[in-house]
C-alpha cells in the first residue's frame, strides 16, 4: 500500500510517501503568499502530483486539534478529502496527540527522534535540523509518523 502522509499548514507543509512501510520520498514545501483561492489551488495541486506520481492508495493528514482549525485549514481538508475520493484513496486524519499516544511518546523531541530511529534515511534531515531545534523539519517528522501509524494500523 502506498500512503501519502501530510502534515498540513498554510505556510509550511511536510509530505512523505510510504510504500509498505518503506519511506520513498519526503519533502518540506513552503508557501509564503497570503491566503487566497490561488494559494489553495497551488497546495492541492502539489498533493495531486504526489497522488498521481506514486499511485497513492491512502492519504493520512496530521491536523491541528479541531479547536485550532482555521478557515484555511478547513478548506485544505475539504479539498484533500475530495482529492482522495476522486482517486479512490482512503482518507484519514490524525492529531499530534494521537501519534504520541499510539507510539508511547511524551514530547515533540521524542517524535523527531522516533521518526529518525524508524526511518534511518531521516538522519541527515535530523542532524541538519539540530541547529534550529528541528522547527523547520517538524512538519516532515509529523507527516512521516502519521503515515507510519496509519501503515501499522492497516497491517494488523
Amino acid at each position: 500500500m502506498t500512503i501519502l502522509g501530510i502534515s498540513i499548514g498554510t505556510t509550511r507543509t511536510g509530505v512523505c510517501i510510504l510504500r509498505n512501510g518503506v519511506l520513498l520520498d519526503r519533502q518540506i514545501h513552503s508557501y509564503h503568499d497570503v491566503w487566497s483561492d490561488n494559494k489553495l489551488r497551488i497546495i492541492i495541486n502539489r498533493y495531486k502530483r504526489y497522488v498521481r506520481k506514486w499511485h497513492v492508495q491512502a492519504i493520512i493528514v496530521k491536523v491541528p486539534p479541531p479547536r485550532k482549525h482555521t478557515k484555511a485549514i478547513a478548506q485544505i481538508l475539504k479539498r484533500l478529502e475530495t482529492l482522495a475520493k476522486e482517486h479512490g484513496c482512503s482518507f484519514d486524519l490524525i492529531t499530534k496527540r494521537e501519534i504520541k499516544e499510539t507510539l508511547g511518546l511524551h514530547s515533540s523531541t521524542a517524535l523527531n527522534e522516533c521518526a529518525r530511529l524508524l526511518y534511518p534515511g531521516l538522519n541527515f534531515v535530523y542532524e541538519k535540523g539540530e541547529a534550529n531545534d528541528h522547527s523547520y523539519y517538524k512538519k516532515l517528522f509529523e507527516a512521516v509518523l502519521a503515515a507510519h501509524v496509519f501503515w501499522e494500523r492497516i497491517k494488523e
